[in-house]
């Protein structure tokens, strides 16, 4: 039997993370928005469903106005963060 889950937080996160990151004027590139994706998904609760009828009921709460301030706020956290110190500058 094949395990099936999925992190829908994931989706969510991905979802929001252009308008969040354009909104806050930092660096788009690959590098620096997987670091913003990593860093948020990191400060937010994980959301795994196994079920069809799972990832409809967090899509449901997804769409509750503090689920997206709270996915909003920790983007925009985020974007702050590694726009300080990106890794590509590094590199």
């Amino acid at each position: 039997m094949a395990m099936e889950y999925r992190n829908l937080m994931e989706d969510i996160v991905l979802q929001n993370l252009d308008t969040v990151m354009a909104a806050e004027g930092g660096c788009t590139c690959d590098a620096c928005k997987s670091d913003v994706v990593a860093y948020t998904l990191n400060h937010l609760a994980p959301h795994y469903v196994a079920t069809r009828q799972g990832r409809l009921m967090v899509k449901l709460q997804s769409y509750e106005l503090q689920s997206r301030a709270d996915v909003v706020a920790a983007l925009s956290e985020a974007a702050v963060m590694v726009a300080k110190s990106p890794r590509h500058g590094r590199e």
